[in-house]
């Protein structure tokens, strides 16, 4: 009987796998592009894209830090390496303030961050010993890290780039030049502050008894203890990016020289490879690169020069924490950085990249053959569509707003389809290469690949598997600038959404033909009226999606608007908004989500609606949209800001992924998407087996909708019974008592809605 027990354990482990229980949070940081780097307890820490990871030189160890596994923020600015109490300093953008020893126990400082203040930006960091100055927009903050409590501010009325604590003094690059107070005096009073001399210093440390700091477009000067004269040592006119001591060396650079001035002030000079040079330190005889995208790069200095040893190290991660279009294909996230905003002008780098999610692996796709091939160069941005050819496995298209489409076959770069060798049309006569706004593309079940070429006279056009090209022309679209989404719904009928300028929502009743003479078209701009007559400006609209009831949900910046019927669109053109009641005994019900910015719009497995906005995290609304099933913030949850910018969910696991303005976080919810019918094989539950130790929830997944669901032992006894949400269902492994169900093997029993039975599965619980 053991071994028997043994064996189907054995069998459940290999058959489930290891997956994230309901209500799980998982961050995907991006950790490419490194900029800053400090020692701690034989360890490198790097600060990239905002994150942090930390590499063990000796044993080859990579450790990632976050807000799920100890950090309390996201963004970071500014690392610095506190000797005095053995801890890395840590300054979030947000000003938040976290204090990590080397095994990676965290103390939180909120103090700054939760100050009443106009500005808390901040520009620099510096430690001497236990204490730490912030360099911000109005003065210098001053912080007793060993009592970890903000000890004074100091306020000079000018931007300081930079601080240090020198000869018992303060001293700070002012936007008006050097300044220095005497730590013992009053300099609360700006009246002890005293000019030292008026170059603009952007960097400063102590070494060796003399405090260096960094001029712009001059070089690095020196003041020794007991007087306030400069001394220039190092003339250079690129802009030295830091000044690092390290207690036997300063070292000092640009993006094309590394500097070392030792304890006699001899300077020594070493020639960088390329560019993206960002910070150097040392540790042993190894120089530490942050070397921007090219990672962490080990390095030695030889022959007046300084040479990578090794390749850059960088942790798996998205390339960059852009993330504005996101959708699944065949186990895959597909991801594309870029935006449609023509009137803010935001010019995002080239980004499409991808998530495995049976690997846990990403995959960023290559950017620099595209920038030297293809007549974009540099310009290569603003890539905000993306999708996978459903003939062709791996064949991704990418459209860009500004220079056309990208393919790519099995993550490589193939072609670029812009107005030079497609009809897809530029809107600027005199730029056309990047003008060519490709702003939504998706393919059809057939392989057809249909395009939103935003501003051309012909905005619709459809690339067949051939690479013949077909043009449609509404006259209502013509030179639109910023159509930015096409649907085809279930009846067929196909929608097409303006984002801004003349914000709105056109459809057309196409017959089933591409012939466009005998549409039935309706288009709706800059105002939405609602059932009771109630007229609201639109002045951008993002979200937009057809739920399971051939409902079509609509997001704007002015809430939330449903279209129950699309047949009368034509005809009246008419939004609902839903009608949510107060229950307080009024009779009265309010609009749901009016006034609300809304994003995104993302329909579930179950019917259910996950709604992304601009400024209120992210709302999960039941299959009606009368209840509220859950709203996430950055304060209540993981995500990682609350504007959230695009949604996507993995139908075979219920994983929610989250795009935010801060990058990705996923969100393991209950909801999978309905198989067709019931089959044994599509059956399964995790975790499986239930481990003594485990309290959560149990998924059971490859259900039906409305699945009925009875959980009983081996006696046949009923122990719980429910039905699923689209095509999973979550039971808590108690009985109808509310308890812990005792070990032993469990059989989950499912009917479909009309009362068959229909396939089952087995759950082991070990106690």
């Amino acid at each position: 009987m053991i071994k028997r027990i043994i064996l189907l354990i054995a069998l459940l482990v290999s058959l489930t796998g290891t997956k994230a229980a309901i209500g799980d949070w998982t961050l995907h940081t991006s950790y490419h592009n490194a900029t800053h780097c400090e020692i701690m307890g034989g360890k490198v820490y790097v600060l990239a894209s905002g994150a942090l990871f930390s590499y063990d030189g000796e044993d080859t160890e990579l450790r990632t830090f976050d807000r799920i596994t100890n950090l309390s923020d996201v963004e970071i600015s500014f690392i610095a390496y506190s000797s005095g109490i053995d801890a890395l300093v840590i300054v979030y953008k947000n000003a938040n303030i976290d204090l990590m020893s080397d095994d990676g126990t965290v103390y939180n400082i909120p103090d700054f961050k939760n100050k009443n203040l106009s500005s808390k930006a901040i520009n620099a960091l510096s430690v001497t010993e236990r204490t730490a100055l912030l360099s911000t927009s109005f003065g210098v903050v001053e912080i007793d890290l060993e009592k970890r409590e903000f000890t004074n501010t100091y306020t000079l009325g000018k931007e300081v780039y930079c601080a240090h604590i020198f000869d018992n003094h303060i001293y700070a690059g002012t936007s008006s030049g050097v300044v220095r107070g005497e730590r013992s005096s009053n300099l609360l009073d700006n009246g002890n502050w005293h000019t030292v001399n008026s170059s603009i210093a952007t960097a400063m440390d102590v070494h060796s008894g003399r405090l260096y700091y960094a001029v712009k477009g001059h070089g690095l000067y020196y003041i020794c203890s007991g007087n306030t004269q400069s001394t220039q040592i190092i003339k250079n006119s690129d802009g030295l990016l830091y000044v690092h001591s390290n207690g036997k060396e300063l070292l000092t650079g640009t993006q094309k020289t590394l500097y070392t001035v030792d304890p006699d002030n001899a300077v020594t000079s070493y020639k960088l490879d390329g560019s993206e040079n960002n910070y150097i330190c040392r540790q042993g005889s190894t120089l530490w690169n942050c070397k921007g995208y090219k990672g962490l790069v080990a390095c030695k200095a030889e022959n007046n020069a300084v040479a990578p040893v090794a390749e850059g190290i960088i942790p798996d991660s998205p390339i960059r924490n852009y993330c504005e279009s996101m959708i699944f294909s065949n186990g895959k996230l597909l991801v594309a950085g870029g935006n449609v905003n023509y009137f803010d002008n935001v010019f995002y780098p080239g980004t499409v990249m991808h998530y495995d999610y049976s690997s846990g692996e990403w995959y960023n796709y290559p950017e620099e053959i595209i920038r030297t091939t293809t007549e974009v160069g540099s310009r290569y941005r603003n890539v905000c569509t993306i999708d996978e050819d459903p003939t062709q496995k791996g064949h991704i298209m990418a459209g860009s707003f500004g220079s056309g489409l990208f393919e790519f076959r099995d993550g490589e770069f193939v072609a670029h389809h812009s107005y030079h060798n497609t009809p897809l049309e530029s809107v600027s006569k005199s730029y056309p290469a990047f003008y060519t706004r490709v702003s939504k593309i998706k393919y059809d079940s057939k392989g057809n690949l249909w395009v939103v070429n935003a501003g051309a006279k012909k905005p619709i056009k459809i690339l067949s598997p051939d690479g013949n090209w077909t043009e449609l022309y509404y006259q209502q679209l013509e030179g639109l600038p910023t159509l930015s989404d096409i649907h085809i719904d279930s009846r067929g009928y196909m929608w097409i959404v303006s984002l801004q300028g003349e914000a709105g929502l056109f459809c057309a009743r196409t017959n089933g033909t591409l012939d466009t003479s005998d549409d039935q078209t309706r288009l709706v701009l800059s105002k939405f009226v609602n059932q009771d007559g109630l007229s609201y400006d639109v002045y951008q609209l993002f979200g937009f999606a057809e739920d399971r009831d051939g409902r079509i949900w609509v997001g704007t910046n002015t809430g939330l608007f449903v279209i129950d019927n699309p047949k009368n669109f034509f005809d009246k053109g008419t939004f609902t908004q839903i009608k949510v009641p107060r229950n307080d005994g009024t009779g009265l019900a309010d609009y749901l989500m009016s006034g609300v910015y809304i994003q995104c719009i993302y329909v579930d497995g179950a019917n259910r609606k996950w709604i992304g906005t601009k400024h209120n995290g992210i709302y999960l609304l039941s299959e009606d949209g009368l209840e509220t099933l859950e709203h996430f913030t950055a304060d209540n949850s993981q995500l990682p800001s609350d504007n959230v910018v695009s949604v996507a969910v993995n139908e075979s696991t219920g994983e929610v992924f989250i795009g935010t303005a801060n990058g990705i976080v996923s969100y393991k919810s209950g909801a999978t998407a309905p198989e067709q019918s019931l089959d044994e094989s599509n059956i399964y539950a995790y975790p499986n087996p239930v481990k003594p130790d485990y309290s959560g929830d149990i998924t059971i997944v490859g259900l039906t909708f409305d699945c009925n669901v009875k959980i009983v032992d081996t006696a046949g006894t009923l122990i719980n019974e429910g039905t699923s949400t689209g095509g999973s269902f979550t039971w808590d492994g108690r009985d109808k008592r509310g308890e812990r169900v005792s070990g032993g093997i469990y059989y989950v029993l499912t009917f479909d809605s009309e009362g068959n039975e229909g396939a089952s599965t087995k759950i082991l619980f070990i106690r």
